[in-house]
């Protein structure tokens, strides 16, 4: 991957701060006392400036080189060895093995890690994994009243790292339908992930944040350092999930559903953003301070968040959905297309982090992109058409408002609601007697809204603003 254009903040600095040398000839004051420095002086001014040569120094690429391996294999065995009053019970049992492993390079300025804004890291790892794990469906009852197909479904796995050894995962559920169209799920899990090579083998980051100290009182732009940590363990959470569909035979087409979830995850696989390190040793996690370095004045020059197992994570809230499906020839017998109504809604109640002293919440706290903030609401609304040879859909995206960062006392860092709109469009174009050519135009955030301030990296706004695709895929 190339990234052309960086600035080398530092070298910039060097080349820019010169004096008069010996000669008149302008020199790096870095010269003065390293006379073997190959800094050349910037004059930014004037016709011609700067020199091909002082732009040379002062940019250049980051760069990085990667290849990831996944070798994989398993065995395994299906089937439906009996039956019951209520129908037949299925199961399922294997053996799998994998290894992944990845081995990156780094440009040279990389390596010397050269750019202010970041600069990629070398990496080499793998680790192999061996499991095993059997599923069965057991039908319960069957055609009675509220219980007219009651079922238990139930899976285990025990999974054995080379990294961290053997742990299990497993879970239990139940499905009914109590009648006709509504059926009800409800599932308990204990669920595990290792730490995947990213988290384990990536050598030192380097980055620069803008963050607020509250011993001082003052906002400060300061070094950030991350990196990977070979002795994570993995995380282990506990998983509550209830829900229903609801497809009602009177009106086809029509799809509801409606679900709560409830996560609790111990030793959570996670880096510290920078501000949070700097507001959980505020608070009195003095095993953090560590990781925020001053200098003799007391200023922040520094922070250090490596991937770390965090005590605790927890998050509740409902996701649900409806769309409706609208064959034209309902309302115009000689039509073939269908119009198609979607709307797909998650409602937030809590995310709090939990270090062992001090525990965050997180719903609303969303503009910060370095931070794990959610907005409470986020929905998405579509409408679209299809038919055999043409596609459209007009979808908006609602993001509900909250605060740039809550964690930290910030005067003006309210966010407004956000909605987004897009457009897409395909037509399926013959070529040949065999053949269809597909052309696509889709454009992202049309009335090019912008996103709040300092939200460069969120995952929840546009930051590029309005974009458009357009293409042609041919199938042969």
């Amino acid at each position: 991957m190339d990234t052309p254009g960086f600035l080398l903040t530092q070298q910039f600095a060097n080349a820019v701060d010169s004096v008069i040398g010996p000669g008149g000839t302008p020199i790096c004051r870095i010269a003065l006392t390293n006379p073997g420095t190959n800094c050349v002086p910037v004059n930014l001014f004037g016709q011609g400036a700067p020199s091909q040569q002082a732009i040379d120094y002062v940019t250049g690429t980051p760069s990085q080189r990667a290849t990831t391996k996944l070798d994989v294999g398993g065995v395994s065995l299906r089937g439906e060895p009996f039956a019951l009053p209520a129908g037949a019970v299925s199961f399922a049992v294997g053996i799998e093995a994998r290894k992944e492993s990845i081995g990156q390079t780094v440009s040279a300025l990389d390596t010397a890690k050269a750019f202010r804004t970041f600069s990629f890291s070398a990496m080499s790892g793998s680790f192999d994994v061996k499991e095993a794990f059997g599923e069965v469906l057991v039908p319960l009852i069957h055609n009675t009243p509220l219980l007219r197909k009651l079922e238990f479904n139930g899976a285990a796995r025990v999974s054995d790292y080379s990294t961290t050894g053997s742990i299990w995962s497993w879970k239990l559920g139940v499905t009914n339908e109590f009648f006709p169209g509504f059926r009800g799920r409800a599932t308990r899990s204990r669920d595990i992930r290792s730490a995947n090579l990213s988290e384990l083998y990536t050598q030192t980051t380097t980055g620069y944040n803008t963050i607020y100290d509250p011993v001082t009182k003052q906002n400060v732009y300061v070094l950030s350092n991350g990196g990977g940590n070979p002795d994570l363990e993995p995380e282990k959470a506990d998983t509550w999930t209830f829900g229903f569909t609801y497809s009602p035979p009177a009106v086809s087409g029509l799809n509801m559903s409606v679900d709560y979830f409830d996560i609790d995850v111990d030793d959570v696989i996670t880096t510290v953003a920078a501000q949070d390190l700097v507001t959980r040793c505020y608070n009195g996690n003095t095993a953090l301070c560590a990781r925020v370095e001053r200098d003799a004045s007391g200023t922040i020059v520094r922070t250090v968040s490596t991937f770390v197992n965090l005590a605790n994570y927890k998050t509740n809230g409902i996701d649900a959905e409806i769309s409706y499906a609208l064959p034209l020839n309902r309302l115009f017998g000689s039509s073939d297309g269908r119009m198609k109504f979607r709307v797909l809604g998650t409602w937030v109640n809590s995310l709090t982090t939990d270090d062992g002293v001090v525990k965050l919440e997180y719903v609303r706290s969303q503009g910060y992109s370095f931070g794990l903030g959610v907005p409470a609401w986020r929905v998405n609304g579509s409408i679209g058409y299809e038919d055999q040879t043409f596609s459209g859909l007009a979808r908006a995206r609602y993001v509900s408002p909250g605060e740039y960062n809550s964690q930290v006392p910030l005067t003006n860092n309210h966010i407004g609601a956000y909605t987004y709109f897009d457009l897409q469009a395909q037509m399926k174009v013959p070529v040949s007697d065999t053949r269809q050519m597909e052309l696509y135009a889709n454009v992202s955030n049309l009335f090019d809204k912008a996103p709040p301030p300092g939200s460069l990296y969120s995952p929840y706004y546009d930051v590029l603003g309005r974009y458009f695709t357009f293409g042609a895929r041919v199938r042969f």
